[in-house]
């Protein structure tokens, strides 16, 4: 099964952290997997579409069905409630030090299960499989794990890296439309961050993926996308992007503020949108925060204004928002002032493209050129 697998190998604070993309790779679990049998931590979601898949990648391991937790996905899960329910089940289920925590699901569930996995008796092991394209990309890499609190996006949390990431693109053909724009806005930042050829690749796409993504209900699935598009060229490629960005600055003292694209505002709105009636999803909420800060470079001189239209209109054809109501400004500027990136000394840093590949990672951006560029 290796052969046909795309296999990236991190050092990610002095640990390996595998990360084996392909058809069937949930089936390697019980090589990273120390002390079986092992705890699953499980979006229902995915419980319920994928049963005969999850048999599949537990039938390695000795199964237990009390240590199997299936929980409802979204960021819903990131609470210190559920968290404290994720620790009372650990309890239950003894989990000694040399267990492994398994997260199967969407970037919220392999955050919460990374939590658990760091701080359940000092540390334990976590292997996180990824179920959509958003956890594939982005989430499920690169260590960061934590849950929402105070009405602020992850300030609790810790690096915990997986020891493996398995991920099966057969998952990804029962996300609904919604989900697949979700996870564009990330792939649309990588590419931003450091592919070129992935960048070409998906704006040479632009009118597939406005027919399948952009045109139709958010919530039904989308027929033969997984044919439509190298979904499987491009996930591999954007997580060797994450990898390296990752494997050269766990900590985020210097290029992994990279990864930040889009995200330092795009997490004020999603925190913000989730007390409204329309709650934005992640990917939207980046989306919106890419679409403002590339407007913000373009103004300054600092990115072309030809390559700032491509970015706006690629996020459209994904069937990403470019653009949201604003908080009001002492809303927006109390949630900045909350943002775990702010420092006493440096205040907030901003990422700005100024093109594909180079980025500025230690921008400032005034509170009225957000209002701006915002509804």
């Amino acid at each position: 099964m290796r052969d046909r697998s795309t296999v990236i190998e991190m050092q990610l604070d002095g640990r390996t952290s595998r990360f084996i993309l392909g058809p069937l790779a949930g089936l390697e679990l019980p090589r990273y997997v120390a002390a079986p049998p092992p705890v699953y931590l499980v979006d229902r979601r995915v419980a319920e579409l994928h049963r005969e898949w999850l048999d599949g990648i537990q039938a390695g391991c000795p199964r237990d069905p009390l240590r199997v937790l299936v929980i409802e996905g979204g960021e819903g899960a990131k609470t210190p409630a559920r968290l404290h329910q994720v620790w009372e089940w650990l309890a239950a289920c003894r989990l000694t030090r040399d267990g492994t925590v398994v997260g199967i699901g969407g970037g919220a569930v392999l955050d919460l299960a990374g939590f658990a996995a760091a701080t359940w008796n000092r540390g334990v092991g976590f292997v996180a499989i990824p179920t959509t394209l958003l956890a594939m990309v982005d989430a499920a890499i690169g260590g960061k794990t934590a849950v929402n609190a105070g009405g602020l996006k992850n300030p609790v949390g810790c690096f915990h890296p997986a020891v493996a990431v398995l991920a099966d693109p057969c998952f990804l053909g029962t996300l609904s439309r919604r989900w697949w724009r979700d996870g564009m806005a990330e792939l649309v930042k990588t590419a931003i961050i450091g592919e070129p050829r992935l960048w070409a690749d998906l704006w040479g796409h632009r009118e597939t993926l406005q027919r399948l993504l952009a045109d139709g209900a958010a919530d039904e699935p989308v027929g033969g996308v997984l044919g439509a598009l190298p979904w499987r060229d491009w996930v591999g490629r954007a997580a060797r992007v994450k990898a390296d960005v990752v494997g050269r600055d766990f900590r985020e003292s210097g290029p992994r503020r990279a990864l930040n694209l889009g995200h330092t505002l795009g997490h004020v709105l999603e925190a913000w949108s989730a007390r409204g009636e329309r709650p934005l999803g992640h990917g939207e909420a980046v989306s919106v925060g890419m679409a403002v800060v590339v407007r913000v470079s373009a103004e300054r001189g600092r990115c072309p204004l030809p390559l700032a239209l491509q970015v706006i209109e690629l996020l459209g054809c994904c069937g990403l928002p470019t653009s949201w109501p604003a908080p009001p400004r002492e809303q927006l500027e109390s949630l900045l002032l909350g943002d775990k990136k702010q420092s006493a000394g440096a205040g907030l840093r901003w990422v700005l493209p100024e093109r594909i590949g180079r980025l500025d990672l230690d921008a400032r951006i005034a509170t009225d050129e957000l209002l701006r560029w915002l509804d």
